[in-house]
This record gives C-alpha cells, sequence and structure tokens, in this order.
C-alpha cells in the first residue's frame, strides 16, 4: 500500500512537472536602469513569473551581485553601462541640489531614455543573446514609457506580444497608449503636484503643460526612439504603430489609495504593494532590542538610495540632526558611510534597514521620508504617519496627495530650518489625527480580492494564451480629430449653419428682386 501510495505521488509530481513546462514560457525582460526602486518593483513581477514555471531573461541595468534580482528560473544579463554600482562624490551632492524646472525634467529623462536604450542594445551581451540561432521568446517585458519606447522592437523582432511595466503609477503617455480618458480638466500631472479638484487657474496651468508634454514627447522623443529603432530593426514599422499595435498589456505600480479616482481600460493592470512581502521576516537581534525597549517609540529617517544624508548641505543637516537630538523618542538613521562624532544619544544609525519588517514593528511612531512610491505604500500597508520632505520627480505629487490624505507633514527642503524642523516633528509625533488617518488607509490598502503578484501573472498568462486584442479600447486606433470629435462638431455646426445660410441668402434674394422691382415705378413716378 505505501509503496503504490508513492508511486502515485511520484507520477503526480512528474505529471505536474510535465504539464508546467508544457506550458511555461520563455519572457525577455528588459530593464536597463540603475535605480534600485525599478527593479524592486519589477523583480516581484518576474519572481511571481519564474514560480509558476515562466523562464525569464532579465536585462538589467543593477551591477552583478546585486541581491534585488531573483535567480530562480531566471537568466541575467547585466548592461554595465546603465549599471555601475557606485557614483562620484559630485553625483552624490547634486542630488540635494536638483534645480531642473518640471519640463526641463521630462525632456533630461527623454535623452536619458534613450541613451539607455542604445547602451543596452549595444551590448555584446545582449546581442549575443538575442542574436542565437534559434533564439525564441513567447513575450517581451519592458519599461516601456519611462522612454524607453524603442523596445517594442523586440517585439516585432520576436514576433511576440509586448507588456509594458512601469514602477510608477499611469502616467499621461501610458494612459495614451492605454486607451484611459486623459482629461487634463480632472486628471493631474503628477509633477505638478494638482488635485483632481482644480481651480480655474490650475487647469489652464495643467491644460497647458499637457499639450506642451505631448508636443514634446511627440517631437522630440519619438524621433530619438525611432532612431533607435531603425539602427537595430531596419524595417520595422514605426515605433507609434507597434505601440499601438503590439502593445498588449500595461502593468503599473498603482494602487487606488494612493492616486485619485480614474477609470482603467482592461488592459491595464495595478500592482501596488507587490513588493511588500506577505510574510515578515525577524529583524536582525539588536535592532530587535532597540525597537522593544524604545518606551517612547521611534522616529525611522530614510532618504532612499541616491539622498544619503551625509552628503546634504550643512545648515540643512544640522537642523535635522539637532531637531532630531531633541526628541524624546529613538531616532534610527539611514546613514550610509563613516558616523560622524557627538551624534544624540537617541539617534541610532544603520546602514541598511529591512524596511518592511522594520516598518510592521508596533513601536515605529513615524516615518521620514523622501516620499518614494514604494516608501510611501509601505508606510500605508503597515499603517506609519509620514513627514515627507519630496526632492525630484513623482515625489512631489506622492507626499502632496499623502497630506492631503491626512497621513503626511510635508517639509520644503528649500525653506528648511530648525524652527520647521522642530514644528514638523511636534506635529508628527504628537497629534494622534495623523495615526489614525494612517490606520484607516492600510485597512484600505490591504483589503484586495487578489494579492498584485496573482494579478500581474494572471493577466499576463492571458495574454500569453489569448492575445490582447479584446483587451484593447477603440480610441487607441482612432485619429486625434475623432478623440477630440472634430469631424462630428464640424458636421454639428453645418447642420446648423448651413440651413441658417440658405435662409439668409433667400432672404437677401428676396429683398434684393423687391427693391429691384420698386425702383422702375420710382423712376416712373419722377418723371
Amino acid at each position: 500500500m505505501t509503496a503504490t501510495i508513492k508511486v502515485i505521488a511520484i507520477l503526480a509530481v512528474l505529471t505536474a512537472v510535465l504539464l508546467g513546462a508544457a506550458d511555461s514560457a520563455r519572457i525577455l525582460v528588459v530593464v536597463p536602469i540603475m535605480a534600485r526602486s525599478h527593479h524592486i518593483a519589477i523583480s516581484g513581477v518576474t519572481k511571481a513569473l519564474a514560480e509558476k514555471g515562466h523562464h525569464i531573461t532579465y536585462v538589467s541595468g543593477l551591477a552583478k551581485g546585486n541581491k534585488i534580482n531573483p535567480t530562480h528560473n531566471h537568466k541575467l544579463i547585466h548592461v554595465a553601462g546603465s549599471g555601475k554600482s557606485t557614483r562620484t562624490k559630485a553625483e552624490l551632492k547634486g542630488f540635494w541640489e536638483n534645480k531642473r524646472g518640471t519640463l526641463d525634467m521630462v525632456t533630461f529623462l527623454m535623452k536619458w531614455g534613450a541613451r539607455m536604450c542604445n547602451e543596452t542594445m549595444s551590448n555584446p551581451d545582449v546581442q549575443a543573446e538575442l542574436n542565437k540561432p534559434g533564439q525564441k521568446y513567447d513575450l517581451v517585458i519592458a519599461e516601456l514609457f519611462f522612454f524607453q519606447e524603442a523596445f517594442v522592437g523586440l517585439g516585432h523582432q520576436f514576433n511576440v506580444p509586448v507588456v509594458a511595466i512601469n514602477p510608477f503609477g499611469a502616467s499621461q503617455f501610458i494612459n495614451e497608449h492605454a486607451g484611459n480618458p486623459v482629461n487634463p480638466a480632472w486628471v493631474p500631472s503628477p509633477f505638478l503636484g494638482f488635485s483632481d479638484r482644480m481651480t480655474f487657474f490650475e487647469r489652464a496651468i495643467n491644460t497647458l503643460f499637457h499639450v506642451v508634454t505631448d508636443l514634446s514627447y511627440t517631437f522630440i522623443n519619438l524621433p530619438k526612439q525611432q532612431e533607435i529603432v531603425d539602427r537595430y530593426w531596419p524595417g520595422a514599422p514605426p515605433v507609434d504603430d507597434m505601440l499601438r499595435s503590439n502593445l498588449a498589456l500595461t502593468v503599473i505600480n498603482n494602487h487606488f489609495t494612493l492616486v485619485y479616482p480614474m477609470p482603467m481600460a482592461p488592459n491595464v493592470v495595478e500592482i501596488g504593494g507587490i513588493h511588500i512581502p506577505q510574510k515578515r521576516n525577524p529583524l536582525p537581534k539588536d535592532l530587535q532590542e532597540f525597537l522593544d525597549s524604545a518606551k517612547e517609540g521611534v522616529l525611522y529617517f530614510s532618504m532612499g538610495s541616491n539622498l544619503k544624508v551625509q552628503y546634504m548641505p550643512e545648515d540643512k543637516k544640522d537642523a535635522i540632526l539637532g531637531g532630531l537630538g531633541a526628541l524624546k523618542e529613538r531616532v534610527l538613521l539611514k546613514w550610509d558611510g563613516e558616523v560622524p562624532k557627538g551624534l544624540p544619544p537617541n539617534i541610532r544609525t544603520i546602514e541598511w534597514a529591512p524596511q518592511s519588517d522594520l516598518l510592521a514593528h508596533p513601536n515605529i511612531r513615524a516615518f521620514w521620508t523622501h516620499g518614494g512610491l514604494l516608501s510611501t505604500q509601505e508606510s500605508v500597508y503597515f499603517g506609519v504617519p509620514l513627514l515627507g520632505m519630496p526632492m525630484f520627480g513623482d515625489q512631489q505629487f506622492n507626499m502632496m496627495l499623502a497630506e492631503r490624505k491626512g497621513f503626511c507633514v510635508k517639509l520644503d527642503f528649500e525653506t528648511m530650518t530648525r524652527a520647521s524642523v522642530d514644528a514638523a516633528l511636534d506635529e508628527i509625533l504628537h497629534n494622534p489625527k495623523y495615526k489614525k488617518a494612517a490606520s484607516k488607509l492600510s485597512g484600505i490598502f490591504r483589503s484586495k480580492a487578489v494579492q498584485p503578484a496573482e494579478a500581474a501573472v494572471f493577466s499576463i498568462e492571458h495574454v500569453l494564451e489569448h492575445g490582447a486584442d479584446h483587451l484593447k479600447p477603440s480610441n487607441v486606433f482612432m485619429p486625434l480629430y475623432q478623440l477630440l470629435l472634430l469631424d462630428v462638431i464640424l458636421a454639428g455646426a453645418a447642420v446648423v449653419l448651413l440651413p441658417l445660410l440658405l435662409l439668409w441668402a433667400c432672404c437677401r434674394a428676396l429683398c434684393g428682386g423687391k427693391k429691384a422691382a420698386s425702383s422702375p415705378s420710382k423712376r416712373k413716378k419722377n418723371n
């Protein structure tokens, strides 16, 4: 009996393996950017796909040995040009002195995206992988809308659908290509920091910005991307045509608690919080003791991987350390490199922290952050209030929205003083309304029909099996004049105006005839 059970079990396992192998897909993933935050979100998707038996070839901009990229069922190709592991001192200081205007930032990212596409496609390891004899893939996943649209050419090369993945929310360009409604009257640009209930002045600015960025995208970005397509995929259709026809699905790191409500087309999948592990890992023993013994609680300070406190301007650094040192609460300060002497006794530094496990600790009272999307999602998931100090990109929008949702106090880095630091710390730590708002949002964030990884895998496997034509709204293929109903408006105007013009012409003709008929009689009387 026991032997029979063993045989049945072995056959069941072999059957499952064979079925899994039969259904498994070969997926090419291209993420050449060196920013860790992009890979943290995207690797959550590729890890889930690999666990379902799919084989992933991951072109990564991260340095070799980086622990973010998973290895199970993954073949990693590192793009050295986009993935250098260290930054110069000047670059690290420059993050604190970012003076780029909004439009300047957009055009800078366009140039940067084109550079990453070129560096990736010219990489010998990438070329060797893509041009192996008989090389086949079933799907391409790429961060297309971080101004890397040229990678849609990979779908043309292998004649497979393309999935766009974005570690942020839905941008203007994503919405336009996915078919989501993009109305500047109520859909604010994340670069401007407006709400979805804008004043007349804000709507005017938002509309102007929408038009200008759309023109920049069309006449600056797409030509750069087209040059790359022509260089590496000669004979391929125009890049914009491929985006409309070959883009099957768009996966965005979005959650409705941290955006304004708006309709989403069925070819858009939200995976907000995919990077947050469902199981907690134990903290290092010394860190656990530090948190457990903090009777007044702990404030956690981290500005992400690029904004390093030691390179902050001295006056700002003194204001922050002075304010933190005056607290009765303990402070856990993320600090890379040599720790300065004379730190207040309530401050403990840490080079790296398991952030999700840390924020899950009940003694964490608040989180001082730059407002990156991943950190913001984690704070909401664990119900931790934020002290936000945004610096660039989507951080301003994230912290503005967090402030409006009631779980954040926002500090302006440019105008920050010791007095404003003290006031912000007192408000976030001692006013219970922020914790109450964070706890409420936490319950909403955790309330999901399916987990983000499951949603991503289901949607991608659906595309692999059934294609995506039935998911695309028809407005993706409509010319602008039809989208704006200009032809309908013109026809309607013609229907109204033509009879009026005809009536006016008849009246004029009749009046002219009467006038002509009366002229001879007047001449007779005069004679």
